[in-house]
């Protein structure tokens, strides 16, 4: 038989030092293995199929760490990524000025090399403030051109051609 203990945190017994909170509640992961390619306009964000996850946080006062980690073959195109909760983006830089708000950007291939694949990570904390089921979806924007997640330019082409995977992490903290 196998005995199992449940809790929602364990505390020293000399209790937390100040200032410190309960730590990790629950993490959700989605591996993204399959190919997502499309062709954009400058400017225009697409949702990249498949790279969500949803988190269902146990407190009004939980922050969801949000990680996520884009591979992509762009031949001769620069992308942004960034995250949203539902369809609100989070994560993003500042509203001031006139650029694309992005957390992350990944820049073209280099001309030459259609086998190449650049990874891009990021992280951050975002609080969504709710019980309710919380999707997180990680979205791209361009300088206009082809998007390929997962795999590089060539791929089709080329025995040289690369597959990758990409993932998004969420973690409920306190």
């Amino acid at each position: 038989t196998m005995s199992q203990i449940k809790v929602n945190s364990i505390v020293p017994v000399g209790g937390l030092p100040s200032g410190a909170n309960g730590g990790i509640i629950q993490v959700v992961q989605t591996i993204k293995d399959d190919v997502f390619t499309t062709h954009q306009n400058a400017g225009v964000e697409v949702a990249i199929t498949g790279l969500n996850a949803t988190i269902t946080p146990s407190s009004n006062s939980s922050k969801i760490l949000i990680h996520f980690c884009v591979q992509s073959g762009n031949h001769g195109t620069t992308y942004g990524f960034y995250p949203k909760r539902g369809s609100t983006k989070v994560l993003a830089g500042s509203t001031s000025g006139i650029g694309n708000r992005i957390a992350v950007s990944v820049p073209s291939n280099i001309p030459q090399d259609t086998n190449q694949i650049n990874g891009v990570s990021f992280m951050g904390i975002d609080t969504p403030s709710t019980t309710s089921a919380t999707t997180y979806t990680i979205f791209a924007i361009s300088d206009g051109g082809h998007l390929r997640v997962n795999r590089s330019s060539d791929d089709d082409n080329s025995t040289t051609g690369k597959r990758t995977v990409s993932t998004i992490t969420l973690m409920e903290i306190t």
